[in-house]
């Protein structure tokens, strides 16, 4: 037999069992979709529907766990799973801080503020002296809101104020981009709280929202079955940054935000926190345009 007919049927072989993989992966899909149906109308708890993907989970691949996830979150079982993946503090807001934003007046937190007015009903501005000042006066119960700079275009996330975040345990409900007059760069602000909201009902399937968090981890072993999670839901990385934590060298702290099709939100909440318990979420919200 010549080499160009070794080749030739090596090379046919090679095809036939690609298209036999797809195959494959396509029919281990729909059992897994299928047996995720079952469960989820056979369980009246969520905690026994993640039972079981616990003791199958070994057997399934990162996209086919999230494919599972996905058909967990569309039965009649979701609901509980908002309880279970609340942002935040849940307690109320006090009488007298409703509708409060706290900022540093200036001309752009001003525009901020006007902005973050259209979706806080009957917002009440309450200057402060200090970035700090400002998440106290949340955190304290003072105001319900608070304006921070996170992050512009030349720099990237701004660190100093997400370590403000996570001192005060407050969390990103809205943001609005700006541009710097003075020099060629936008600056984004965040609408600040103890708390997320969930994407109300009646907003559109096609809205996209960003869900931002952090993973504390020795290596980057994670980032793959994430991104192949991710990959299966439509959900695209936007940013990406990490700090070494100073107790252990060896250590980073990784800041990490998606952005993900509105109905696909709450499985890759679900699957980070299963897959990650140590993660802290960040903030969720509507992704400007």
């Amino acid at each position: 037999m010549t080499f160009e007919n070794k080749q030739s049927i090596l090379a046919e072989n090679l095809k036939q069992f690609n298209k036999r993989l797809s195959l494959a992966k396509r029919q281990k899909e729909i059992t897994v979709t299928e047996l995720a149906r079952l469960y989820c109308e056979a369980f009246d708890d969520t905690d026994d529907v993640l039972s079981v993907l616990s003791l199958i989970g070994n057997e399934l691949s990162a996209s086919e766990e999230i494919i599972f996830l996905s058909e967990l979150c569309r039965s009649p079982l979701s609901s509980k799973l908002k309880d279970i993946l609340f942002i935040g503090s849940s307690e109320p807001t006090s009488a007298g801080a409703h509708s409060k934003i706290s900022y540093l007046k200036n001309k752009y937190n001003d525009m901020a503020f006007d902005y973050f007015s259209r979706s806080v009903s009957n917002a009440k501005p309450d200057y402060a002296s200090s970035f700090t000042e400002c998440c106290e006066n949340v955190f304290d119960g003072r105001c319900e809101f608070c304006i921070l700079p996170i992050m512009n275009s030349s720099d990237g996330r701004l660190m100093s104020f997400y370590s403000l975040l996570d001192r005060y345990e407050l969390k990103i409900c809205e943001i609005i981009d700006i541009d710097n007059d003075s020099t060629p760069s936008t600056l984004r602000y965040a609408r600040v709280g103890r708390a997320s909201s969930e994407p109300k009902k009646r907003t559109p399937k096609t809205q996209n929202y960003i869900f931002e968090f952090s993973i504390i981890s020795e290596d980057t072993d994670f980032f793959a079955p994430l991104f192949e999670a991710a990959a299966t839901i439509e959900a695209k990385l936007t940013c990406i940054d990490s700090l070494p934590i100073e107790y252990a060298s060896n250590v980073q702290k990784f800041f990490l935000s998606f952005s993900i099709p509105q109905q696909n939100a709450l499985a890759f909440r679900l699957f980070v926190s299963l897959k990650h318990p140590s993660y802290t979420p960040i903030g969720l919200y509507k992704e400007t345009i």
